[in-house]
């Protein structure tokens, strides 16, 4: 299984890989629609929040109308079920509510956003 790796060391925070992310998903630079999220939460530390593709996903098993689902290895969302209910995201902190929109983003792992990374913090493995 595929799965998006964050080098934190290398991560900067420039947040580049978000503005790919929206652009690949979205077809619009809107890091609020990104499926990766970078914060700051200090000067010098950085979180970073990405889908780990989870073996029992909480997300799945919260969701009121199994819209987060297993294909093969891979979780993931059918956005035209998804209601927006927000359930999976009191559940992980790696999924986020699109802004505007009831549905929610999830990393698919598709990696848009690695070879935009200018320090390479970004890898599939």
């Amino acid at each position: 299984m595929s799965y998006l790796r964050v080098d934190k060391k290398l991560c900067t925070g420039c947040r580049i890989c978000e503005a790919a992310c929206s652009l690949a998903k979205e077809r619009v630079i809107n890091r609020a629609k990104s499926r990766i999220k970078i914060f700051r939460s200090d000067i010098l530390k950085l979180k970073t929040r990405v889908c780990l593709q989870c073996k029992r996903p909480a997300c799945m098993a919260v969701c009121p109308v199994s819209a987060i689902y297993r294909d093969g290895e891979q979780v993931r969302v059918d956005e035209e079920r998804c209601t927006g209910c927000g359930e999976c995201v009191k559940v992980c902190d790696r999924l986020f509510i699109a802004p505007e929109e009831d549905r929610v983003l999830m990393c698919d792992q598709c990696g848009a956003c690695v070879p935009k990374c200018p320090e390479k913090a970004l890898s599939i493995l």
